[in-house]
Formats: C-alpha cells, sequence, structure tokens
C-alpha cells in the first residue's frame, strides 16, 4: 500500500484527490548552521523533519495529512562566524513562510503546521503569522518541538540548554542524525555584559538582554552539557513530541 503523504512526491491529481479526505499541511523548517564538534550544520533541519515526516505516518490511517518540503535554511546570522552556517534575513524567512502557506491555502488547506527546530526562526515566524492575519483563507499553526514538551525537558536535562546541548544532541542522536560522539563538549556559555544571562531553552526571558554573536559567548560553538546526551534521554523527548503533535493533529482535523 502506498502510504504517500510527501508532497513533491505526490502528482497534482493525487494532491486534488487527497485534499477530499484531509485539508491539513504540515511544514518542517529548520536551519543550516553550526552546532559545535559533535553535530552537523543539518541538525535543526533534520530533527523537524524526522518529527514531521514520523508523525505523518502516525496519524496516516486517520488523517491523511501532506508534508511539504523541509525549509532547510533559517535566520542565523549569529552563527555566520563559524563555518558553513548559511542564513537568511528575517524579511526573506519570513516572506518564504508566508508565500508557501499562501500556495497551499489556495490549492485548499485550511489548517496549516509550522514544526520549527531553529530558535532563531521565531521572530520571522510570528511577522508571518500576522501578516497573513486576515489575508489567508486557511488557519496557520507554529510549533517549537521544544516548547510541546518542556516539562519533560526540564525532568532529564541539566541547564543551560540551549545549542548543541544535552538535549538537542539526545534528540538529534536518537532520531538518527550524524553523531561525532568523541568530539562533544560542555561549554555554559560567557556573559556578555554583568547581568546578562546565556538564554535557555526553558527559562524565563532576562531582564537584560542584548543582540550577539555566539563567538562572543563560547568557543565550540554550543552551550551546554553535550557529553551528557545519550540516545535514552533523546528516545523519552521525541516520544512526547509524536505524542502531543499527534494529539494537535487529531484535535485541528475536527474543526
Amino acid at each position: 500500500m502506498d502510504r504517500q503523504y510527501l508532497l513533491a512526491k505526490m502528482t497534482w491529481q493525487e494532491v486534488e484527490e487527497r485534499l477530499k479526505e484531509c485539508d491539513i499541511a504540515l511544514v518542517p523548517l529548520g536551519s543550516t548552521e553550526q552546532h559545535g564538534p559533535a553535530l552537523p550544520l543539518s541538525t535543526d533541519h533534520y530533527i523537524a523533519t524526522q518529527f514531521v515526516h514520523r508523525v505523518a505516518e502516525m496519524v496516516y490511517d486517520d488523517h491523511k495529512v501532506v508534508v511539504t518540503p523541509t525549509i532547510t535554511f533559517g535566520f542565523s546570522p549569529h552563527h555566520m562566524e563559524f563555518k558553513g552556517t548559511i542564513t537568511l534575513s528575517e524579511i526573506t524567512l519570513s516572506s518564504m513562510i508566508a508565500d508557501i502557506c499562501h500556495s497551499l491555502a489556495q490549492h485548499g488547506f485550511r489548517k496549516i503546521v509550522i514544526v520549527n527546530g531553529h530558535g532563531g526562526n521565531e521572530t520571522a515566524i510570528s511577522n508571518a503569522l500576522h501578516d497573513m492575519q486576515g489575508n489567508i483563507d486557511a488557519k496557520v499553526y507554529s510549533a517549537n518541538w521544544w516548547s510541546l514538551v518542556w516539562d519533560v525537558i526540564k525532568d532529564v536535562a541539566t541547564p543551560p540548554m540551549y545549542h548543541g546541548c544535552e538535549i538537542e544532541t539526545s534528540v538529534a542522536w536518537y532520531l538518527g542524525e550524524r553523531v561525532l560522539e568523541d568530539r562533544r563538549v560542555d561549554e555554559i556559555g560567557n556573559e556578555l555584559v554583568p547581568g546578562f544571562v546565556v538564554p535557555d531553552m526553558i527559562a524565563p526571558p532576562p531582564h537584560v538582554s542584548t543582540s550577539y554573536n555566539f563567538k562572543e559567548i563560547t568557543e565550540s560553538g554550543i552551550v551546554g552539557y553535550s557529553t551528557k546526551a545519550t540516545k535514552e534521554k533523546g528516545k523519552i523527548i521525541a516520544d512526547a513530541v509524536f505524542e502531543r503533535l499527534t494529539n494537535f493533529i487529531k484535535e485541528i482535523a475536527k474543526l
């Protein structure tokens, strides 16, 4: 049986038929940027892609969602001092997200879910959502995979959890990403100014903030304890993401 959910692998007639069954489209979004000595540049978009593809498979019998090609580039100027990083401008990324959603809506997709794998994309996503409000015949949702399961993350990992850290390494490793195990390092990050605390995935935002590039806060490119990463921790977190994302799709399917 052909369990096809990848939009790019479908013909236009197949998409037309699929829309008679399900009007939900999933859009994986990530970045191509440094993740320290142990993780590849693909980490953010790899994780987002894996979550979306596996969830699409999980819900297929009841909800035949469609998955768009992954947006593999994000807003990453703060990583540009590390070789290999590719960044879009924030306005370019925001426009790309809006254009993709408008295209999907024009064809009849009425619920669009952006699954984001890179924290630096959040402002561009927010701008796109606000620009589309009232101008698109669809409801567009956005979810950072780590935000879906912050309560699980805080129970299995050691702060700081920010970039190339215990959590990101564990999840990527469990999902099958290339991890150079012997090159994992720990670095908690430097203060930029007195009172400025390096951000954390699950911590409240700092009282004082400033713009920065990653070379100012970390030599290795990571902030966190990647040596504490395990596939077992990755499985705990990934399983929670799978459960909550599939439940969300089931809920919006009722709308």
